[in-house]
């Protein structure tokens, strides 16, 4: 094993597990739920005519030690891994660790790569897709985390004693999952633009920022960590002037995501209504590519009341 890699000790398995079940922690009593796609439908998901889905693949990250030198001289046959630490230490981003994954190979049987899936279901404001990736290497670190602090408050600064609770509380409902420390120790990258095959990588610094695309490039936008896309995707539902999606909306977007790259599950999904079909796609997703639904519902007439009273204050 090249000397420079920083081997982790988590499981892809085990980060989905847990960030799909801390989410739903992180939700409970809040006027919307995220239904994951392994749970079960209640009769009062059904009536939620609102529906955000949400994308999620999930990465385990692996560290490189930066260069010592930028005079190291580059080998004919030179490893990808060692173009990331030339480039990141050339453009001056943080190197000490650099995080990284690389995009998942083609599954057997598949036409297409499971990157380019996940492209062309991030639509917004009607449809997200991310990869997720914890910024820790370390399995009992990580784990610590996980476990650390209360996660289902009353309201957010339960945990912030020194903290004063003022305003009315949508203000609550966005910073909750924007302060949750286990978010914010995870990085949330949207796929940017589709490949021909899996030899990519995206990287960025431990603290959740600074990400770079090998080609090479560097990523703008951010921030990048999955505390704030939550806060950012409930931000748009609470305090934004878009119209508010419906299950229609979401399957739509879904379809037209199979369409861009040509392929023809939604022919075999069985259900009459949308919310339906957009479960059935989600398990389709699940079990053919790895990638995770989670549907974030809420019912209209209550969001529209908490955006009237926030543009009244």
């Amino acid at each position: 094993m090249t000397s420079y890699i920083i081997n982790s000790n988590l499981s892809e398995r085990q980060i989905e597990a847990d960030v799909a079940t801390y989410l739903g922690w992180c939700a409970q009593g809040l006027p919307f739920r995220l239904l994951d796609v392994n749970e079960q439908a209640t009769g009062a998901d059904r009536l939620c005519d609102v529906t955000v889905p949400v994308y999620l693949q999930f990465k385990k990250s692996q560290g490189l030690r930066p260069l010592t030198s930028l005079t190291l001289a580059r080998r004919a046959n030179e490893s990808p891994l060692q173009g990331i630490r030339r480039f990141r230490r050339r453009h001056e981003l943080a190197d000490d660790p650099t995080l990284y994954f690389q995009l998942r190979k083609k599954a057997d049987g598949a036409h297409e790569l499971q990157h380019n899936l996940l492209l062309a279901h991030h639509q917004p404001q009607t449809s997200y897709a991310v990869y997720v990736a914890p910024l820790y290497l370390d399995r009992d670190r990580y784990y610590e985390e996980l476990c650390h602090g209360p996660r289902l408050l009353d309201h957010p600064w339960d945990w912030r004693p020194t903290t004063i609770w003022h305003g009315y509380p949508a203000t609550g409902w966005l910073s909750r999952f924007d302060r949750q420390p286990f978010l914010r120790n995870h990085i949330s990258i949207a796929p940017h633009e589709r490949v021909a095959s899996h030899n990519h990588y995206y990287a960025f610094a431990s603290s959740g920022d600074q990400v770079s695309w090998h080609s090479p490039s560097a990523i703008d936008g951010g921030p990048f960590r999955l505390s704030d896309f939550m806060s950012a995707r409930l931000r748009e539902i609470f305090v934004g002037d878009s119209p508010l999606p419906d299950p229609r909306a979401a399957w739509g977007a879904a379809a037209a995501a199979l369409q861009q790259v040509d392929m023809a599950a939604a022919d075999e999904y069985e259900a009459d209504d949308a919310f339906e079909r957009l479960r059935q796609h989600g398990r389709w997703l699940f079990k053919s590519f790895a990638i995770r639904q989670v549907l974030l519902c809420a019912r209209k007439k209550e969001i529209e009341a908490i955006r009237e009273t926030l543009q009244a204050r």
